[in-house]
């Protein structure tokens, strides 16, 4: 039996996307301020029957300098990029925009003090991952979806029929490929000039034979958060490899170098695609964890699926270049002078842009 593998992405018009869009402007902006910032933000979005609602909370420093204007000014802006039609019930107009971040915590911030030997701003276990059998160096089902992704988005912002909520999902491993395709759409669109748009755009990733299923609860007119609930951190597999391959358990957006849930994950990846890309093996998967308040990782594994192409030592040697102490690892990858405002979208990984995904003269 052949084994199946399927995979999910959403377009940065999904609800929770956008929460996370908005999360990592306040971020970045944080950041651009005074790059000392500590921030751990998330944003919830949900349709109301006053037009809308968009809460703003977390912790961040006061060195940040974020005031209640700059974070409607973000909300708006990221809005602005991310859906096209307000509804009743979430209206661009009307919507209300709360600002409930408070100051960090000052144990937390006592245990991340130290710059030189600074420890992880919590607990956590990270995973990195990289495979030579797609450019990318990301998992092959996933970099499909992915791309076929990117591409609807493009379709998405440049047709005036289409609104911006999306899911791509594909499913390989049999004779025939699966394509699960639902995107949001005007009232009146052209569903059979959509569905020609849409199988070329798949064909453009997808070389093998497929079967399409186009929007298969029929009509998509109401999405974004006029549709679901958007939350901060909820499509993590997304934002990593998939869901071949294990998550950590901890989100990306909103959060800061010193928490390690996002710049170790980083780390882990850079270090698994270094690996690989080095032919030191054909498969790679890094797991690292910490304790909060500790520099040195209280573990560090390296999973090679017994494709390794070197001596044990030559591999240990070449993983012992890589300090993945979080000071260490905002040095190495620039992380305080990062746009996240980008890095949120389609995935964290796979984008030769990244700092974490270069490939290094070791």
């Amino acid at each position: 039996m052949n084994k199946m593998v399927t995979a999910e992405t959403v377009s940065p018009g999904h609800p929770d996307k956008i929460a996370d869009l908005i999360s990592d402007y306040v971020l970045t902006q944080a950041l651009e301020n005074n790059s000392a910032s500590k921030v751990a933000v998330e944003t919830f979005l949900t349709g109301t029957k006053n037009g809308g609602l968009v809460l703003v909370g977390g912790e961040i420093s006061e060195i940040a300098n974020i005031t209640s204007e700059d974070i409607t000014e973000i909300v708006k802006l990221a809005l602005s990029k991310t859906i096209k039609t307000s509804f009743d019930d979430f209206d661009l107009e009307k919507l209300s925009i709360y600002n409930e971040l408070t100051p960090q915590s000052e144990e937390i911030r006592a245990a991340v003090e130290d710059d030189k030997n600074q420890g992880a701003g919590d607990q956590g276990i990270m995973v990195g991952y990289a495979t030579n059998k797609t450019k990318s160096f990301m998992p092959a089902t996933f970099d499909k979806s992915r791309n076929i992704q990117k591409s609807l988005w493009d379709l998405q912002n440049n047709d005036a029929m289409l609104d911006l909520d999306s899911k791509v999902q594909v499913t390989t491993g049999e004779e025939k490929t699966k394509v699960v395709f639902s995107t949001q759409h005007q009232k009146d669109i052209d569903l059979e000039k959509l569905k020609e748009q849409v199988v070329a755009i798949v064909s453009e990733h997808i070389s093998e034979e497929f079967v399409l299923d186009l929007n298969p609860s029929g009509s998509f007119v109401k999405g974004g958060p006029a549709g679901d609930t958007g939350l901060t951190g909820r499509k993590i597999v997304v934002d990593a490899y998939g869901p071949s391959i294990p998550v950590g358990g901890g989100a990306f957006s909103g959060k800061d170098p010193s928490k390690v849930d996002r710049s170790a994950a980083y780390a882990a990846r850079h270090l698994a695609k270094n690996i690989v890309a080095h032919d030191l093996a054909e498969r790679c998967q890094v797991r690292v964890a910490y304790a909060i308040g500790k520099a040195d990782p209280y573990e560090l594994t390296v999973d090679t699926f017994e494709t390794e192409k070197k001596e044990t030592n030559v591999l240990n040697d070449f993983i012992a270049k890589f300090d993945m102490r979080p000071a260490a690892i905002t040095e190495r990858l620039s992380l305080l002078s990062v746009d996240y405002r980008v890095d949120t979208l389609f995935s964290h990984f796979g984008h030769d842009d990244r700092n974490w995904e270069k490939i290094e003269n070791l």
